[in-house]
């Protein structure tokens, strides 16, 4: 008996692996996607930092020095607790992620009950791994920036030696997921790391001018962006003030930043085109227009205006006006 091919659950696969986005932000919509084409109970996503020092998820622009780095590992696991002590899974499903001979990571399945994985199974999920090297290969350099839609902005107050002072809910949630995906704990108390090398970036700058009080991270679904900065007189001679009453705090502010193509993703998502209208309309919501469709797809002008067509009338609109209208939301800039 043929498996089902679930072709609109690919082609929406190979599109989000080839919008251009970092593997953390994508990995979330990914595995719904994943859950579908090969039925599992939990999924995962590790990923670990070259031992030499270079991310394989993030660039090496010279001009720039990172103040954020990719934390030692990456992980994204779509049920929290699923592997916990007492529950372990019936079967498991685990294909490497490559790149140059050189393995960056893993995927892993979990089913909790039900049949064993096949076959089929394994291939479907090495097809997936493919296209997650391809992100891997490309990804981007999230400290260039670029346009998102905020989703959530957030705020906490501390002391130069990384003691909070005070945690929004947001900046709290937003800590939690981050310490999750890298496998760790935050107890709310003390900076994590991430939020330190910004600290120290504001503290020590007179000493190292270079690194910027600010950065981005890829982050389960969007791309987190901070800035410290002081929140009171002060600066580097602060760090010397012989009065003990003399409180030296720093603001570090938080946006949970969705990526435009991400957001158009989405959006394609809920109305039922074929893989090809889906590219077009895809396409058009990046660039602006069919002519962004036209230059990364290979179709004819006859095939692009009958895709064209079926987007508008799909969409319920009457033009690239009100196409766009409806795919790419108010952005700000990452």
């Amino acid at each position: 008996m043929s498996r089902k091919k679930n072709s609109r659950q690919w082609a929406r696969l190979r599109i989000l692996c080839y919008a251009g986005l970092d593997l953390m932000t994508m990995v979330q919509d990914a595995f719904t996607l994943v859950r579908e084409l090969v039925p599992n109970s939990c999924a995962e996503l590790a990923l670990r930092v070259d031992p030499a020092g270079a991310s394989p998820l993030a660039g090496n622009d010279p001009a720039y020095v990172s103040v954020l780095p990719p934390p030692s590992g990456y992980a994204y696991r779509d049920h929290a607790g699923f592997t916990a002590n007492g529950t372990p899974a019936l079967h498991t499903l685990q294909v490497p992620l490559m790149n140059a001979g050189r393995r960056l990571g893993e995927i892993t399945l979990w089913r909790h009950d039900g049949p064993a994985f096949d076959r089929h199974d394994e291939e479907d999920l090495q097809r997936v791994a493919t296209y997650f090297e391809h992100v891997l290969r490309n990804a981007p350099e999230l400290a260039a920036g670029g346009a998102g839609v905020v989703e959530d902005e957030a705020m906490l107050l501390a002391t130069v030696d990384g003691q909070i002072l005070y945690l929004s809910d947001s900046a709290g949630a937003l800590l939690d997921q981050l310490a999750a995906q890298e496998r760790q704990a935050f107890n709310r108390r003390t900076l994590p790391p991430f939020c330190l090398r910004l600290v120290e970036s504001v503290a020590h700058g007179d000493r190292y001018p270079w690194l910027l009080p600010l950065g981005t991270l890829a982050m389960a679904g969007g791309v987190l962006e901070a800035r410290a900065q002081w929140m009171s007189a002060g600066g580097a001679a602060a760090l010397h003030a012989e009065d003990p009453a003399y409180i030296r705090t720093v603001g570090i502010f938080m946006k949970f930043v969705v990526p435009l193509p991400l957001r158009i993703w989405r959006a394609i998502g809920s109305v039922e085109l074929s893989p090809q209208q889906a590219e077009v309309a895809f396409w058009m919501g990046v660039g602006g227009g069919r002519e962004s469709a036209r230059a990364n797809m290979e179709v004819s002008d006859a095939v692009l205006r009958d895709c064209v067509k079926a987007v508008y009338e799909k969409f319920g609109c009457s033009s690239e006006a009100g196409l766009l209208e409806q795919l790419r939301p108010t952005v700000s800039r990452m």
